[in-house]
């Protein structure tokens, strides 16, 4: 839902004779998320202990750093790797797209969907083997066709991190199987989960719990490795790894009242280890922290009234996010402060900004942008009579003062002229 947002803002003009026809109509604005109530926040706010090698916690909306420990000690990541790939792939291809199987797929190490040489596979259906049943194959498949090869599509992989910002890691392969150059860090992983999640269609793949594979050489139901999906409430993805140099690794998601937490854990000694390390941080970040999505980009703020009934909708002008220490309260409020609009004005003009504020202190503010333009305003018949009086009064009051001056020079002239008179006698 979004939050209710106070529109109050001082008297602003459109022209200097516009300032009663420029309205707001207010609506309700309410970040996302639901209303159920919290949870009651313990008296002790000690972040958990968990037992993997590196662990990162952040908040999907913002971004931020919940949780760390060891967050860029590099790390095996294992098949959590195939989260990358299937963004790459992305990117790069269409659900639709069919793959034939070349002769390397079938043959590679670790788990597979026995996928034949020479079978043709949609894209659609590797991504749900790769990130439900962790196919080695599916993952081997999807990079050649992408990247030409292994090696060609590792290169787009870390193409892709370093513009995510991932800038400790480094991919050779699209499985995640054991390489000395094949490390990442926990922090890494959790930036390229994020921009992962923001995809729609890999949000809706890691969070099925179970598909029908239909393959040349296997017929199955491929079931997500993610045990969290069943176990822990608002779990929603995203993908567990395990080699003997990784040892088990995870990065787990969760969705409660419109917030989203990424776990990532790294080097944990058994998958439920990880299990568990997830479900802390989880239940730690949740109680501990809110985020509020104020404004998405393009996203109507608020409409101004215009001439003769005319709208102009104030949009968002970028995606706004905050991030709170949870204090189980009403969401931050926004309040409408407008610039001197006088028209004409070109749509896309900064035209003022909403300003965000909980407990009395600004959290954040955005600017805001006119969608439609705004013309410059059409005077009414009452402005036509108010200028034709004002033009009628200022005559008057040049006739007026013209009619003093002209008296004024009159009697200078005749004080003048009355002592330059010869004076005379008489006698």
């Amino acid at each position: 839902m979004v939050h209710p947002v106070s529109r109050k803002c001082s008297q602003h003009y459109y022209g200097r004779t516009y300032q009663t026809l420029v309205t707001l109509i207010t609506g309700l604005f309410m970040v996302l998320g639901s209303a159920a109530p919290l949870s009651a926040q313990p008296e002790s706010t000690t972040a958990p202990q968990v037992t993997a090698g590196a662990a990162v916690l952040i908040d999907q909306a913002t971004g931020q750093v919940l949780f760390a420990q060891n967050p860029d000690l590099r790390k095996a990541p294992a098949s959590t790797t195939k989260v990358l790939t299937a963004l790459v792939a992305l990117e790069k291809g269409r659900l639709h797209d069919r793959i034939t199987v070349g002769p390397n797929p079938p043959r590679v190490e670790g788990t597979r969907v026995y996928l034949a040489e020479g079978e043709t596979v949609t894209l659609e259906n590797l991504l749900y083997a790769m990130l439900l049943n962790s196919g080695n194959d599916a993952a081997l498949a999807t990079a050649e066709y992408y990247g030409g090869s292994a090696a060609g599509f590792a290169r787009l992989m870390n193409q892709k991190a370093r513009e995510l910002g991932a800038r400790n890691s480094h991919f050779v392969s699209p499985s995640g199987l054991s390489d000395p150059l094949h490390y990442t860090t926990a922090r890494d992983l959790a930036l390229i989960a994020r921009a992962a999640m923001r995809n729609a269609t890999f949000r809706r793949i890691v969070a099925t719990r179970t598909r029908p594979w239909s393959g040349r050489d296997w017929q199955t139901t491929l079931v997500n490795q993610n045990k969290l999906l069943w176990r822990y409430e608002g779990a929603d993805g995203i993908k567990t790894g395990y080699t003997s140099e990784a040892r088990n690794t995870l990065i787990a998601s969760a969705t409660r009242q419109g917030q989203t937490l990424i776990a990532v854990l790294l080097d944990e000694p058994r998958g439920s280890a990880a299990e568990q390390d997830a479900k802390a941080l989880f239940d730690y970040g949740f109680r501990e922290f809110r985020s509020y999505t104020l404004a998405s980009k393009g996203q109507v703020m608020a409409t101004l009234e215009v001439d003769r009934g005319g709208r102009v909708e104030l949009a968002a002008a970028r995606d706004l996010a905050v991030l709170l220490k949870n204090d189980n309260g009403p969401p931050p409020a926004g309040q409408l402060e407008l610039s001197r609009l006088e028209g004409p004005v070109t749509a896309g003009s900064r035209v003022g900004k909403m300003v965000f504020r909980k407990n009395g202190k600004v959290v954040g503010s955005v600017n805001l942008v006119n969608r439609q333009a705004i013309p410059a305003r059409t005077p009414s018949l009452g402005d036509w009579w108010l200028r034709l009086t004002l033009v009628i009064a200022a005559i008057i009051v040049v006739c007026r003062v013209g009619q003093k001056v002209r008296q004024g020079k009159r009697s200078y002239r005749y004080r003048v002229a009355g002592r330059q008179l010869p004076r005379r006698s008489m006698g």
